[in-house]
């Protein structure tokens, strides 16, 4: 009968794979419903379009005041 022996560490080395795989795993739940979040995704549009606004107030105030760029 031939069995293999395991080594000391390989209980603390399998223990490490099952917490990291768990911790991912609930990294990658969180993930998905922030992703999907309506009111995030709101909000994220709206902070785009203000960003948009403001770069082209920016830009036309540049313009009337003869900015040119080299």
């Amino acid at each position: 009968m031939n069995t293999a022996l395991l080594s000391s560490s390989s209980g603390l080395l399998s223990g490490w794979a099952v917490r990291s795989g768990l911790g991912l795993a609930s990294w990658g739940m969180q993930r998905a419903a922030r992703r999907t979040d309506r009111d995030r995704l709101q909000r994220r549009l709206e902070a785009m379009a203000a960003a948009e606004a403001a770069l082209a107030e920016r830009d036309a105030m540049h313009r009337s005041a003869g900015f040119l760029p080299l």
